[in-house]
């Protein structure tokens, strides 16, 4: 019988908060994986974000190898597209290597999984951003309502820390709740029926998708129950929700770029009060039932046996003042157990030997919420961190069913596994590399250039490059490029540039800000080379983190380092840190057949599994080559009979 593997992908997925959880007893299926399984953390592929490290637990090559460096990549001259595009990676994956070997793998949700050359195998979803309103497959992004006045504009923040205003706010602003005239149909109410409307714009081309709310009350205490209608006609309702409960999903033609498309839908209704002088009701995403899957009649399978797919599941919603942390932690959970149901259904009933997937729980949490629990950042309130920890606590339980429902359904032959990208770690200083950049007048910007340089937001389009000596590339930036052909003028703005990078103090705290600074010729260190890469690589110290002013907001005093005028936590171009309660390292936890029982690596012996060795040892496991450009090395010592601790003889 062949072999089958479960990869559940949780990003920002802490191994040390999982600890904490399981000794405390309230993570039963990770505490069984502590002790029958391996668990490890892994060193992430720099720079650790998202997309990079993703690209290497799907390929097994370094970042300057599989060259998904930033979250846009340059795939030819003038040509940049998202990484989250199957076209910005450019080496081969896992599941080709099972398909060249007659097995087949699925990827859900997995970023830039299409196109990836998937012939034989399932794709659902190959696009996986975790970005608010960022795919293809939606016909709007989730959404509240309220009778209640919302006035002034909203600014959302976009997954990589960007400022964007909406054209819809949060929370949208509807008609006040007034008698249901001109209705017909009206259900059974003890008080008189009442009425309201929503529009629903969807997210291409100006189409209007407007549904009629009806209000009713179904026994003596007032209004408790609500109708999302297609006409004026009680009747002719797609969804029905009392207070405090979500509906059933709805299947409907949306206009969207002037067609139809059929979605799913469901509501939450929020707030009503029992007088009809308010109500809030939130609508998830309204997502494709069609279209997102390779083959394609694989998506109306699963949703005929496990309900509608919701792309996007996220603390977007609590965050943006939606809804509150149970009901966006709601949404989580069903999608992270349709994932695991897909999981089990692909790999038990069907012809599966593979399954991986992207699910984005933690690492949302972890950029709102982490500060708040180690006191490592100076933001850190003891007398707070306790009720900011149980919303961890609710989070990793969700994610412990997730890990018991796959397990449960494991035969003898099944490996069961989690695999994170990478954690997060608490902001302790912010560092605005553009301005730096700009104040050494290596950048010097047109005149007519914004003041984008204080938000650390400066772009390429602004830049004098008949001035400018060296800059960065209009992303999240850790590498710089200069502006200069190879010669004598080249290697003297590199030698003033290493010499600035690895000078510069944080002189209120005395610190080096920059941990690595390195020329492109030495950065195979970092794992980078090739065309994505920048002429000069650098890496921030312990605790400095920048590229994400949307969420810090400013530096305190002004200039380029300092304390944040907001905190957070984050990941991405520095040196992996951990403390007691987070960790910015990935993780890779595996149990099943020929797995040691209750292992984990001597770091401190053997150093670390890195993320690059984690397709070749799942290949391993199969008795197949890896991929094609595959570049890390078996990590034997998780298997039983390896040992490779050894004592010094005398």
């Amino acid at each position: 019988m062949s072999k089958k593997i479960v990869a559940y992908g949780m990003d920002g997925f802490i191994t040390p908060m999982m600890k904490y959880f399981a000794d405390e007893g309230s993570l039963p299926t990770f505490k069984r994986m502590l002790d029958e399984g391996a668990v490890n953390e892994t060193f992430p592929s720099f720079p650790v974000w998202t997309p990079t490290n993703w690209a290497t637990l799907s390929t097994g090559a370094h970042t300057g190898t599989h060259s998904v460096s930033r979250w846009r990549v340059d795939v030819a001259p003038g040509e940049r597209v998202n990484s989250f595009d199957g076209r910005a990676n450019n080496a081969q994956r896992l599941w080709n290597a099972l398909e060249r070997e007659g097995l087949k793998g699925v990827a859900l949700h997995y970023p830039a999984a299409h196109p990836s050359g998937v012939e034989k195998g399932y794709v659902i979803d190959g696009f996986g951003h975790p970005g608010h309103a960022n795919t293809d497959y939606e016909i709007a992004a989730a959404q509240a309502y309220t009778t209640a006045d919302q006035g002034g504009e909203t600014v959302q923040m976009d997954h990589d820390g960007t400022a964007v205003r909406r054209k819809q706010r949060s929370v949208e602003s509807i008609p006040a709740l007034a008698p249901a005239q001109g209705w017909i149909n009206l259900p059974q109410s003890t008080l008189p029926p009442l009425a309201s409307a929503i529009e629903i714009h969807a997210r291409l081309g100006g189409d209007i998708n407007r549904f009629y709310l009806l209000v009713f009350a179904r026994a003596d205490k007032g209004y408790d129950a609500l109708r999302v209608c297609r006409s004026r006609d009680g009747g002719d309702h797609i969804a029905e929700v009392k207070t405090g409960s979500w509906s059933n999903w709805a299947i409907e033609p949306f206009r969207i770029a002037g067609r139809d498309q059929r979605a799913a839908v469901r509501f939450k209704l929020l707030e009503l009060e029992p007088d009809g002088a308010h109500l809030k009701l939130y609508r998830s995403q309204i997502t494709y039932t069609d279209g997102f899957t390779y083959p394609d009649d694989l998506a109306a399978e699963l949703i005929q046996r496990f309900g509608p797919y919701q792309e996007h599941a996220s603390m977007t919603p609590y965050t943006a003042g939606m809804t509150d942390f149970d009901t966006a932690l709601e949404e989580c959970e069903y999608q992270g157990l349709w994932f695991a149901d897909v999981a089990n259904y692909m790999l038990h009933e069907k012809d599966a030997n593979f399954f991986i997937c992207h699910w984005h729980l933690y690492d949302y949490l972890n950029h709102i919420h982490l500060d708040g629990v180690d006191p490592v950042c100076p933001a850190y309130h003891a007398d707070k961190a306790a009720e900011i920890m149980h919303l961890f606590r609710k989070a990793y339980i969700v994610g412990d069913k997730v890990l018991k429902r796959m397990w449960d359904a494991a035969d003898e032959t099944t490996c069961v596994g989690v695999l994170s990208d990478h954690g997060a770690s608490p902001d302790v200083r912010i560092a605005n590399i553009r301005k730096f950049l700009y104040d050494r007048g290596f950048t010097v910007l047109k005149a007519d250039a914004s003041d984008g340089v204080e938000r650390d937001e400066v772009r390429e389009s602004e830049i004098d490059f008949e001035k400018t000596r060296a800059y960065l590339k209009d992303d999240k930036g850790f590498d710089i490029w200069i502006n200069a052909e190879p010669g004598p003028k080249f290697d003297a703005i590199e030698r003033d540039l290493l010499r600035a990078l690895r000078t510069w103090v944080d002189e209120e705290v005395g610190r080096n800000v920059i941990a690595i600074a390195l020329p492109k010729r030495d950065a195979y260190m970092l794992g980078q080379w090739g065309d994505q890469c920048g002429d000069v690589v650098f890496a921030w110290d312990h605790g400095y983190v920048s590229g994400y002013y949307g969420q810090w907001k400013g530096i305190v005093g002004g200039g380029c380092v300092g304390a944040p005028k907001v905190f957070g936590a984050h990941h991405g171009g520095f040196i992996p840190t951990r403390s007691e309660i987070s960790s910015s390292f990935g993780s890779f936890h595996l149990a099943g057949p020929g797995i040691k029982k209750g292992y984990e690596r001597p770091t401190d012996k053997l150093g670390y599994i890195h993320a690059v060795d984690v397709v070749p040892t799942l290949c391993h496991l199969f008795g197949i080559a890896p991929p094609d450009q595959s570049q890390g090395a078996i990590a034997y010592d998780i298997f039983q009979g390896h040992e490779m601790v050894r004592k010094r003889e005398v």
